[in-house]
């Protein structure tokens, strides 16, 4: 199964994506989409480089670069081909969604925290959430903790069949444990 990440690879969520890939067990072939400016140095798998892009991604909205992300993307996903495409954070999440929604792939998002919950601007925040709700599309809600997830149903309107929970990518230790040694 081939599967693509597509993220701002900066802060924790380059260490994020990086254990996601290192740790991960399976015969997974991964590919990396991410800022073409983040500064994040290459992830090797059972010893070989994991596949890298550069896009348009950048933090801040502008339209344009927004809009080149989304085709770059397009173009990867079509020449890759993956499985699964995996979009992280919110612009990550919003260019992936449209490119995974164009290309017919099958997509998880990540939010790392909802972007409409970052700000005390009202305005924003309704922005936010329309960008939120109206990019959904055809992706699965993979959130990290049960309270993104539940607002990922309430606020943004995931159906709850397509609202999963990976416990910020970290086996369940209570359930592994067994509720005697918790």
């Amino acid at each position: 199964m081939k599967i693509l990440h597509l993220g701002q690879v900066i802060g924790g969520l380059d260490i994020y994506i990086r254990n996601s890939i290192i740790y991960a067990e399976g015969d997974y072939e991964y590919i990396l989409v991410h800022g073409d400016k983040d500064n994040n140095k290459p992830i090797e798998k059972n010893g070989e480089r994991v596949k890298e892009y550069g896009i348009s991604l950048y933090r801040n909205l502008n339209l344009w670069n927004d809009f080149k992300a989304i085709i770059q993307a397009v173009r990867i996903i079509r020449k890759e081909q993956p499985d699964l495409l995996h979009c992280h954070s919110a612009k990550g999440g919003v260019v992936g969604r449209v490119a995974g929604f164009l290309t017919r792939t099958k997509t998880f998002y990540t939010p790392h925290a909802f972007s409409f919950l970052s700000t005390q601007s009202r305005l924003k925040r309704k922005i936010y959430l329309f960008i939120e709700r109206s990019t959904k599309l055809n992706a699965w809600l993979l959130a990290c903790s049960e309270s993104e997830r539940a607002m990922g149903i309430n606020l943004v309107h995931y159906h709850e069949d397509k609202a999963l929970v990976w416990n910020n990518a970290v086996p369940d230790a209570v359930n592994e444990l067994g509720n005697d040694e918790a």
